[in-house]
């Protein structure tokens, strides 16, 4: 499916809802009229039993990640998937900082100017029907990318001032991004958090310094004035120990690690000490990469199952880029349909 026009999505949704509907009126009479119906009622606990929502994420080519090829492979992957939001990727890598003792400028506010004109068509071709998520990544991830993760720990330690500023300005471009987003009629985000973890804890209040601060900034301004906005704590760079510490981080639904210290943490673990849905299910590096569309089924049978009923969204803990197409297709249209279908 390629050259996505905006008349050409909009019939692929009007019979998306047929299917929506479908699945639904087998237990419920009233029917969420879109994807975005969809997502608020399941926040607000009023989704019938019989369909769950569902996301999986992934990282697109090279040739994929900017201008119309960027929106053509978003708008591809939601409908080929048929899940119940349209994520947007942060591919923009932030400029590499050479030194800490120079006088540039670290990053101009509106370096993410590419990103927003994704975003913005996106949003003009899909935006009526389905929540259209941007990824905001935090200032300490961003700044991971510029400076290294070493250089962070050594500024941290030797040049604490110079490392908040780098943070400051990489939350400053954040925070126009967001801006210009909502601006352009953007209802919600899925804001990405590092920097909690284990491997951080050799410095002395690192976390309540160089991250906390900056991420309630920048997430303050994704939920203000919006209506769907969900926190993913990812672990991708390193293992955490405690989620405390994010319990009251905004968003109206999260998605965590699969594990604490080596220990499981379930959706169930997820939604008690949260209090709010969960996102997610599936490890993004098991089964979903190479299970059978079958097993893949099952699986997502029993997460929904054993998870809080009504409040599991279908996912992974994080992007399953090279999960096959058949496998996700498989979660989604389970987690749509068939659980209580019989």
């Amino acid at each position: 499916m390629t050259n996505l026009s905006f008349k050409s999505f909009i019939g692929v949704i009007v019979m998306m809802t047929l299917v929506l509907s479908s699945c639904c009126k087998q237990k419920d009479a009233t029917m969420p009229a879109n994807k975005k119906e969809v997502m608020d009622r399941f926040v607000a606990g009023t989704l019938p039993a019989s369909y769950a929502p569902a996301a999986f994420f992934a990282h697109f080519r090279s040739d994929q990640k900017e201008g119309e090829a960027a929106v053509q492979a978003h708008l591809n992957f939601f409908l080929e998937s048929n899940q119940d939001i349209l994520k947007v990727q942060f591919e923009q890598s932030a400029p590499r900082i050479a030194s800490l003792d120079s006088d540039e400028e670290w990053m101009p506010e509106d370096f993410y100017r590419p990103t927003l004109e994704i975003i913005k068509r996106i949003n003009e071709i899909a935006g009526s029907d389905v929540y259209v998520l941007p990824t905001i990544y935090s200032a300490f991830q961003v700044a991971r990318q510029s400076l290294g993760e070493a250089r962070i720990i050594e500024a941290a330690k030797n040049q604490p001032e110079k490392l908040k500023s780098v943070l400051d300005s990489h939350k400053k471009a954040l925070l126009w991004l967001i801006r210009e987003c909502k601006a352009a009629g953007i209802q919600g985000f899925y804001t990405a958090h590092q920097g909690g973890e284990m491997k951080f804890y050799e410095i002395p209040n690192f976390f309540e310094t160089f991250v906390r601060p900056y991420d309630l900034e920048v997430m303050g301004e994704c939920n203000k004035d919006t209506r769907l906005n969900i926190l993913h704590i990812c672990d991708w760079e390193g293992a955490f120990d405690d989620l405390t510490r994010f319990k009251d981080y905004p968003g109206q639904i999260v998605n965590t690690p699969k594990s604490l210290n080596g220990e499981p943490f379930t959706l169930e673990d997820g939604y008690k000490l949260f209090g709010r849905p969960v996102l997610g299910g599936f490890d993004r590096q098991g089964d979903i990469l190479k299970a059978s569309p079958e097993k893949v089924s099952e699986m997502t049978t029993q997460i929904l199952t054993n998870g809080p009923a009504g409040h599991v969204m279908i996912g992974a803990d994080c992007t399953v880029s090279s999960a096959p197409h058949a496998n996700i297709h498989a979660a989604v249209a389970t987690a749509h349909g068939t659980l209580n279908a019989q």
